[in-house]
């Protein structure tokens, strides 16, 4: 896994941990909770596609691609999974806080563009 990729789901972490951390203080440990658990699907996911992702250097563009196409479907599918086992098995939890930090977390991609 590259520094950039580390760089990238390292601020995923940190989105979650700034925006879920006042949310505890603020609003209790269901909100806090909750948003942090957001912020893991979306740090989560990313590492999981990090690994997947992985192909020797120099690879052939048809098995870059391939490694691609089989990491972004384990990503989507364990986003699937992750959000469906929160919001079957945690009955309180706060369903915006929990998206809104997963989004969040999906902007550390464009932040990243932009850092050099």
């Amino acid at each position: 896994m590259g520094d950039k990729v580390r760089r990238i789901i390292w601020l995923q972490f940190l989105i979650s941990a700034v925006i879920s951390l006042p949310l505890l203080a603020l609003y209790g440990a269901t909100v806090g909770l909750s948003a942090f658990a957001g912020g893991a699907i979306g740090f989560t996911t990313s590492l999981v596609y990090a690994w997947a992702m992985s192909a020797p250097p120099g690879s052939d563009p048809k098995v870059l691609m391939r490694a691609h196409w089989r990491a972004e479907f384990a990503k989507l599918g364990l986003t699937v999974v992750l959000f469906a086992a929160v919001l079957i098995l945690w009955k309180e939890v706060a369903p915006l806080p929990l998206l809104l930090t997963f989004i969040a977390t999906l902007f550390a991609f464009w932040v990243a563009l932009l850092m050099k």
